[in-house]
């Protein structure tokens, strides 16, 4: 047959010289561990070697047998380094820029902004115990006036909204002909220039709206970004030699192939969150150093974020020699790209009875990705306003989160490769101890408790439990979503997925504003604590084994109906060319029968 893309990534070519099925040509021998990996050579190497050879290096066999029976590249270490190592970079704009650095900055820099609410024509002062009884410091939005902690919130609003905007535009053309790793690098580079203006706020306070301006615009740049990263997953599993072996051997409706698959997702997930993490420690340090010895000034906190953005263009840098761009089908003749995101995801939206886990599971995730925003963003706020925290102890629980998150996804990595633990119950089980964070805070809430995070201390223990489930969420939630996911549209639904969770963001923070509007701000964590438990419970009834078949008969369909449309089309073609011979015939046969009649004239 010859050579076509094919959504599945593999060809109905058989194995070259034989005349067996690929599925029949894998016999046990080639399967056998020792002889792939050099065989006895092994046995001659030291500990080191082998950990580099288990790191680094390529089964040649794969290509030889692997190969021949995709229309892609296979998937080499190198590229799996060059995914993880994005995500070592990428992953610390979220975990120290966006949860720390950000909400920082910008409070402070509305802050001196602010004005006393009994007397407009009154500025703020610097200390909160020089603020009249009874009176608060408010900062303009738009045409209201807000408290600092409530501008922060609702800018969340603003982002959150122009990111589903922007984000749905863009994703779904990714998933056709050769943009995705261009788009990638695009935005990420966007993102890292806009946020070498953010100090510009701190450092000439009339213009302290810019700051806010920049955090939206590199919010969204962050979100598009992130749906094409998390897109790979799915892609990367679809040619990792091990589950293209599994598809050849046993078939793609396989238990064998179910398992290679959610292995290698669960690596590459919790992998790149692992990174992430250990990424964000690294930088965390070193920004703590900066602030521990230059000074914890909102312009030293901006400077710390263009640090950031250089060390995400850093490594970005080498994501783009490592990674390989790879082929999807084109674009429908005579679509606008600018407009095809919008009317393909309402096309799938359109669908979602066919795909009703995958929406279910969704629904679950929109809820859950709302509190795990919102509690990070309201523990922060509390600690600023409630505790009168520095700067350095919110940098010391951030190092002490990503330490435990860093455990924390080698446990329960451990947890599901060692000890068999399915994704699923990975997600309920730390969603469940997650929501006792907002209900440890209610405590504060009791008449005469002592705890309920009231002291410093309690900030750090909070953040290590925060740090070791996170994480877990995260990765673990990508897996089982992306099982549901029909081939072809990866990054399309990787970009619902992202938006799920950040299209809810702005929920929280309109409630949680409104709570601490109208009475305090320790009362958001009764509403916050819903956040966890409800889509606790929505997880218990989510069937993965359904959620499969129905992207498989999603796919399978959508096959269907473009080979009938291509059918038609063809008809269609031919009709008209038989329309043009016969009408060609029909001239031909009357202008006989004319000049027959003429001549039979003329005799008379």
């Amino acid at each position: 047959m010859t050579s076509s893309y094919d959504d599945s990534g593999l060809t109905d070519r058989k194995v070259p010289g034989s005349n067996l099925e690929p599925t029949l040509e894998f016999n046990s021998s080639l399967n056998n561990q020792e002889q792939r990996e050099g065989g006895s050579d092994l046995d001659n190497m030291t500990r080191g070697q082998r950990l580099r050879r288990k790191l680094f290096w390529d089964d040649p066999l794969d290509d030889q047998e692997l190969q021949s029976q995709i229309d892609e590249k296979l998937v080499k270490k190198k590229e799996i380094w060059g995914f993880l190592l994005f995500g070592f970079g990428y992953y610390t704009y979220n975990n120290t820029c966006q949860s720390l650095l950000l909400p920082i900055l910008i409070q402070g820099v509305a802050r001196g902004a602010a004005h006393l609410e009994s007397n407009w024509n009154i500025m703020c002062p610097a200390e909160d115990s020089d603020i009249p009884p009874g009176d608060r410091c408010l900062v303009p939005f738009g045409w209201i006036r807000v408290t600092t902690t409530s501008y922060v919130l609702l800018t969340n609003v603003v982002l959150t909204w122009c990111a589903v905007i922007c984000s749905l535009g863009v994703s779904a053309v990714a998933d056709h002909g050769r943009r995705s790793k261009k788009l990638t690098l695009f935005f990420t580079a966007m993102l890292c220039f806009i946020s070498c203006f953010m100090f510009m706020g701190a450092l000439w306070p009339g213009i302290w709206w810019f700051c806010g301006l920049n955090f939206v615009v590199g919010g969204i740049m962050n979100s598009v970004a992130l749906n094409f990263y998390d897109a790979m997953i799915p892609n990367l599993t679809k040619y990792h030699p091990t589950v293209v072996r599994a598809v050849l051997e046993h078939g793609d409706n396989s238990e064998e192939y179910v398992a290679a698959k959610t292995k290698v997702q669960t690596f590459l997930s919790g992998g790149a969150s692992a990174s992430g993490y250990v990424g964000g420690l690294f930088l965390t340090i070193v920004i703590a150093l900066i602030l521990l010895f230059v000074g914890q000034t909102l312009l030293i906190v901006g400077y710390c974020v263009i640090l950031v953005a250089v060390y995400i263009a850093i490594v970005t840098v080498f994501f783009a020699r490592l990674s390989v761009q790879r082929t999807f089908p084109p674009l429908p003749p005579g679509t606008n790209k600018y407009t095809f995101g919008y009317r393909r995801i309402g096309k799938t939206v359109a669908k979602a009875r066919k795909l009703k886990t995958l929406f279910y599971f969704l629904c679950s995730w929109f809820i859950l990705g709302d509190g795990l925003t919102s509690a990070s963003s309201m523990a922060i706020l509390i600690a600023q306003s409630d505790l009168q925290l520095g700067n350095s102890s919110l940098i010391v629980a951030a190092l002490v989160q990503f330490i435990t998150a860093g455990l924390g996804m080698v446990f329960w990595i451990w947890m599901q490769n060692s000890r068999g633990m399915a994704p699923k119950k990975v997600v309920i089980l730390n969603t469940v101890l997650f929501g006792l964070i907002p209900l440890y805070c209610l405590l504060a809430l009791i008449p005469g408790c002592p705890i309920g995070l009231q002291h410093e201390w309690e900030l750090f223990m909070l953040a290590a439990f925060f740090g070791f489930f996170m994480g877990a969420i995260y990765s673990s939630n990508r897996v089982v979503y992306a099982q549901f996911i029909p081939r072809g549209h990866e990054n399309e639904l990787f970009a619902l997925y992202e938006i799920s969770s950040s299209a809810s963001s702005w929920i929280a923070p309109l409630v949680c504003t409104a709570i601490i509007e109208s009475s305090s701000t320790r009362k958001t964590w009764i509403f916050l604590a819903t956040q966890f438990y409800i889509p606790a419970v929505m997880m218990l009834f989510v069937d993965v084994e359904k959620g499969r078949a129905e992207a498989l008969a999603f796919y399978e369909a959508e096959q269907v109906e473009k080979k009938r449309i291509s059918d038609e089309a063809s008809l269609v073609a031919d009709g008209k060319g038989s329309g043009v011979l016969g009408t060609t015939t029909a001239e031909t046969g009357s202008s006989q029968g004319e000049r027959t009649m003429n001549d039979m004239t003329k005799m008379a």
